[in-house]
C-alpha cells in the first residue's frame, strides 16, 4: 500500500542530515525536505501531543524549540514499516548496528529516563500511516512554505 510518513532529524544530530537522507532515501521517494532554523512551541507541543501527559513530554519538546530541525516527508510502498525497521529502536543502545540509531546514537534510554532528560537518538518517524497523516498535517505550514 502507498504511504507517506514524517521524518524529523533531531537538533542534536541536523550536521548528520545530508548522510543520514541519503539512507532513507534507499527507502523511500523523498517527496519534501525542509530545514526549520528554529522550532515554534506550539508546532513541536502539538506534533507530541499523544504523549501529553507522559513524564518526557515537557523535556522532549524542551529540546526542540528554537532549534533547528530538518523534516521530511517520504512515500512508497510500506514506507512507514520500512523505515521502521531502517531507524531502529526508540533506544538507541538496543539498535541493531544497521540501523540509523545503531549507526548514529550513542544514548541510552535507560540513562535518559534515570536522568530525566529525552533520549537523544537522532530521528523521529512516524509510527504508523495514521500517525504519519497527523504528524504531516502538524507541520503543513512549513511543507508547503
Amino acid at each position: 500500500m502507498l504511504e507517506k510518513t514524517l521524518i524529523l532529524i533531531k537538533p542534536d544530530h541536523v550536521e548528520l542530515a545530508d548522510r543520514i537522507l541519503e539512507e532513507l532515501d534507499q527507502c523511500g521517494n523523498r517527496v519534501t525536505t525542509i530545514r526549520v532554523g528554529s522550532v515554534p512551541r506550539d508546532v513541536v507541543e502539538s506534533h507530541y501531543s499523544p504523549h501529553r501527559k507522559k513524564w518526557f513530554f515537557g523535556c522532549t519538546t524542551e529540546s526542540f524549540v528554537g532549534m533547528p530541525v530538518i523534516v521530511a516527508i517520504y512515500e512508497g510502498e510500506e514506507v512507514v514499516q520500512r523505515f521502521i525497521d531502517i531507524i531502529g529502536p526508540t533506544d538507541p543502545s538496543k539498535a541493531p548496528e544497521h540501523t540509523i540509531r545503531g549507526k548514529y546514537g550513542t544514548d541510552s534510554l535507560e540513562v535518559a529516563t534515570n536522568e530525566q532528560r529525552p533520549v537523544k537518538n537522532v530521528i523521529h518517524r512516524s509510527d504508523s500511516p495514521e500517525e504519519a497523516t497527523r504528524e504531516i498535517s502538524v507541520w503543513k505550514r512549513y511543507l508547503e512554505s
